[in-house]
């Protein structure tokens, strides 16, 4: 078995970001994008978007997506991949509120606890208390949300 390298669970998610707040005064900066948030994590995150940033770039982020409200916090572009006019960022966190980062975690451990109750084949796994749930976009929501209407 691999040893983890991470320091912080990743969690995937695919949602939407409607206005990414992207900042860096060193690079005369300062736009609102649109982006997809690939994954999460509480040391980092994965965007998609339509703006290539260069690496080492230190940014200040902002954003709202369900359940997470990311706000001024900084980090350092670490890896940068672009295929036409779309581009793959990766960023390290280097400043990050310390109630955003827990509740990432949460997320984290949620999404762990998940996986091992569908894996040991459970009925039921998801609940709309699940700190994972606005993010969550597996089969056994859609059930739940389904059956709720």
């Amino acid at each position: 078995m691999e040893q983890e390298r991470r320091k912080y669970k990743r969690v995937p998610t695919i949602s939407i970001v409607k206005e990414a707040l992207i900042e860096s005064p060193a690079l005369k900066l300062k736009r609102e994008i649109p982006a997809i948030l690939s994954n999460l994590s509480a040391g980092g995150m994965a965007l998609i978007t339509f703006l290539s940033l260069p690496l080492d770039a230190i940014i200040s982020l902002s954003f709202n997506i369900d359940g997470l409200k990311l706000k001024d916090a900084e980090g350092r572009v670490v890896r940068v991949e672009g295929k036409k006019n779309t581009y793959l960022i990766v960023i390290a966190f280097t400043k990050i509120r310390a109630e955003v980062k827990n509740r990432i975690n949460m997320m984290a451990d949620a999404f762990d606890l998940c996986e091992t109750r569908i894996l040991m084949g459970e009925k039921d796994v998801c609940s709309m208390r699940c700190a994972y749930y606005e993010l969550c976009s597996k089969p056994v929501k859609m059930v739940v949300d389904t059956d709720k209407n």
